[in-house]
């Protein structure tokens, strides 16, 4: 009798164990996994690469700039990159709160019956804005061109 009780625990045990190991992914590990692929870093490696070409140029250039058209060009830089940041950082909210609603909205037992939620539409069209403006910048500072004057 012992040992069916033991093979019953040790038979629970097991299948508690892979139940777990079965659990769906909670809403953080869904937000990681959604907005922080290798894919969506794809684009900022392409705008770094981009800004440390320019910066390249931009010191190869150097002996025939004044040190005040230098330092304008290279603030420019800067500042591309910096706004290069908050563009990342709102994409970034955007999809967290897009990610995490599509989760809820997913996992939501009351409205798995229902059609599709509304309620991620905000938080989606935000997420699409925020990509758009990462794109039209990029796209904007890569037509940027270097001109000499005639002097």
């Amino acid at each position: 009798m012992k040992s069916i009780v033991l093979a019953l625990l040790s038979c629970l045990t097991a299948c508690s164990a892979q139940q777990s190991a079965n659990q769906p992914l909670n809403v953080s590990q869904y937000v990681e996994q959604t907005c922080y692929s290798s894919a969506s870093d794809e684009l900022s490696s392409s705008f770094d690469i981009f800004l440390d070409d320019r910066r390249d140029e931009l010191d190869a250039l150097r002996p025939e700039l004044t040190d005040e058209n230098f330092q304008q060009l290279h603030f420019a830089l800067r500042h591309f990159s910096t706004y290069w940041e908050q563009l990342e950082i709102e994409r970034n909210q955007a999809c967290e709160q897009w990610a995490a609603c599509q989760y809820i909205t997913a996992t939501s037992t009351a409205t798995s019956s229902m059609q599709p939620s509304p309620h991620c539409e905000a938080p989606n069209f935000e997420y699409n804005v925020s990509r758009v403006k990462m794109v039209t910048f990029l796209s904007d500072v890569a037509n940027l061109q270097l001109q000499r004057s005639g002097e």
